[in-house]
C-alpha cells in the first residue's frame, strides 16, 4: 500500500544564524521542542549565505524547505545586510526569515519587514514565547509551501 505525504507531514530545515553560541543554544532547544526539524547553524551571515548558495546548486527543492533565523548583530554581514541578500536572489524571495533584534527601535522594526521579514521581533524573548513563534513560522511555511506546490 502506497502512504501519501502531505505538506503537513514534511518539515522545514531550520538555518539557526546567531554569533552567539548561548542564544542559538536556545533557539535550537526552541525548535527541537516544537517541531522536531533538521537544524543547520551558523556563526555568521556570511557562512549562512557560502551554505544557501552551495546548497542551491544542488537543488531547488532544497530552497523551498529553508526557514532562515537570523539575529541582527553580527560580525562581518548584519542581519539586515545578510535578509537583504537572500531576499535580492529571486530564487529566495519566499523563503521566511525571522529576524530577531536588541531593539526598540521602530524605523528598524520597520525597515526589517520592508526588506522581507517575515517577522522581526525583539529578543531575548522567553523560551515559551519562542516556540510560539516556531508554530507560527512553520505555519506560515506550510502555507507558502502548499501554494508553490500548487503552482
Amino acid at each position: 500500500m502506497e502512504t501519501q505525504s502531505t505538506n503537513a507531514d514534511r518539515k522545514p530545515t531550520v538555518l539557526l544564524v546567531d554569533d552567539d553560541e548561548e542564544d542559538r543554544l536556545l533557539m535550537r532547544m526552541a525548535v527541537e521542542s516544537e517541531l522536531v526539524a533538521p537544524i543547520r547553524e551558523f556563526a555568521s551571515g556570511d557562512e549562512l549565505l557560502k551554505y544557501m548558495q552551495e546548497a542551491s546548486l544542488d537543488s531547488l527543492e532544497t530552497q523551498t524547505s529553508w526557514i532562515v533565523i537570523l539575529d541582527k548583530y553580527m560580525p562581518g554581514l548584519s542581519g539586515f545586510d545578510t535578509l537583504r541578500r537572500i531576499k535580492d536572489n529571486p530564487a529566495w524571495q519566499r523563503i521566511p526569515v525571522v529576524l530577531f533584534v536588541n531593539t526598540q527601535n521602530q524605523g528598524e522594526t520597520e525597515m526589517c519587514l520592508d526588506l522581507g521579514a517575515t517577522v522581526c521581533i525583539n529578543k531575548p524573548l522567553y523560551f515559551e514565547g519562542i516556540k510560539e513563534l516556531m508554530r507560527e513560522v512553520y505555519q506560515h511555511w506550510l502555507t507558502i509551501t502548499s501554494i508553490s506546490s500548487a503552482q
